[in-house]
């Protein structure tokens, strides 16, 4: 379980498609901040986006619990992007966790679904003494657990909703949890 996770994202972060295809079950299903859909959507957007909005994810240790065939991994994880944001080169730095539910087959192990959740994240200018211009208005009415990735994201073209998971939104977050570890037989 810890290589599928890992490998996942060294496979996303490096555009190696076919390994990235090989991390998930045929029907898995993925939901971040600019995506909804299934794994075969998010590769082929992802191949579409790959060198124009560059990121790189930072993992840290998973909690990895196992009940037979199924299995809950939640991995800590920084996601870092440099690029120019209104003429500035500016470094986002987003805070999260991905939930993932996984499935063990013929094949071993692979992913069922994967849920980001938000924690906080900052923008800040990658050379200093320069700053992109940002307002009060720019985030009016932004979630305080992914409001400048959501601003970054729409700036670039992608549509990022508003109910993405959070943990500015606790009673969401115990039904996610709940739902996933009892999917997976497990208890919490």
């Amino acid at each position: 379980m810890l290589a599928l996770v890992t490998h996942e994202r060294q496979a996303r972060d490096r555009g190696w498609w076919s390994a990235l295809a090989r991390c998930y079950t045929p029907e898995a299903t993925i939901r971040t901040s600019w995506f909804d859909g299934t794994a075969v959507e998010y590769i082929e957007v992802s191949k579409r986006a790959f060198g124009h909005t560059p990121s790189n994810h930072r993992l840290g240790l998973p909690v990895i619990d196992v009940n037979d065939t199924r299995a809950i991994a939640e991995v800590p994880m920084i996601i870092e992007m440099r690029g120019t944001f209104r003429g500035v080169e500016t470094d986002l730095t987003a805070h999260l966790r991905m939930l993932h539910r996984a499935a063990r087959g013929a094949d071993g192990w692979r992913l069922a679904a994967s849920v980001a959740i938000f924690d906080h994240d900052t923008m800040t200018p990658a050379i200093p003494g320069t700053a992109p211009t940002l307002t009060p208005d720019d985030l009016q009415g932004a979630r305080p657990s992914y409001r400048m990735l959501a601003l970054w994201m729409t700036e670039r073209g992608y549509t990022v909703a508003a109910d993405r998971p959070g943990i500015d939104r606790p009673a969401e977050l115990t039904t996610l949890y709940d739902d996933a570890y009892a999917w997976a037989g497990l208890p919490r």
